[in-house]
């Protein structure tokens, strides 16, 4: 009986902290609404296969702001990526969600990151890459931030170049990035 009353209270508590997290979550995504994915084109429309790499997937976040994360489906949970770059874009492929497909011309620019919202590692160990959101109309784009940690450290650089070489180069400024991009 001494244990019925101290154990109620903390399951109470535990299952309070469970319902916050869920409102939080549903909170989040309903904000995120007017943000879209565009559509993952067909084999046909990709064009050639550049490269594709295994890794983590980590997080996506809107840049300026590195602890505000995005929701949407086949960004919102971590898990096993991969990111294959083709001649129209990028198509990062995390395991049991849908697949989100990058165009070339939303793409800003590609670099290495050591830190994103539950996540530091060593120098350049994750490579980052900043690219445009697509949104409803009265809603202005989201610039956003993909971060993933490539399991061969070799080919975050190939997968730098390979992402590097599908933006236009426009004279317009790119987003810092953290170490080399070589």
């Amino acid at each position: 009986m001494d244990r019925v009353l101290p154990g109620s209270i903390i399951l109470v508590g535990l299952l309070g902290l469970l319902v916050l997290m869920v409102l939080g979550w549903r909170s989040r995504a309903r904000r995120q609404s007017a943000l879209f994915l565009a559509a993952v084109p067909d084999g046909d429309t990709l064009g050639e296969l550049r490269l594709a790499v295994t890794g983590l997937y980590v997080s996506t976040t809107t840049s300026g702001a590195p602890l505000d994360r995005v929701v949407l489906p086949g960004l919102g949970f971590r898990g096993r990526v991969t990111v294959s770059v083709f001649d129209a874009g990028v198509l990062i492929a995390v395991t049991g969600e849908p697949q989100v497909f990058i165009a070339a011309d939303r793409l800003r620019s590609v670099g290495t990151s050591t830190w994103t919202i539950d996540r530091v590692v060593e120098q350049g160990g994750m490579v980052r890459l900043d690219w445009t959101l697509e949104s409803a109309e009265e809603t202005p784009a989201a610039q956003v931030e993909s971060f993933v940690r490539i399991e061969n450290p070799a080919q975050s650089s190939r997968l730098i170049e390979a992402v590097s070489t599908l933006m236009p180069i426009d004279g317009t400024t790119q987003p810092d990035q953290e170490g080399s991009l070589s």
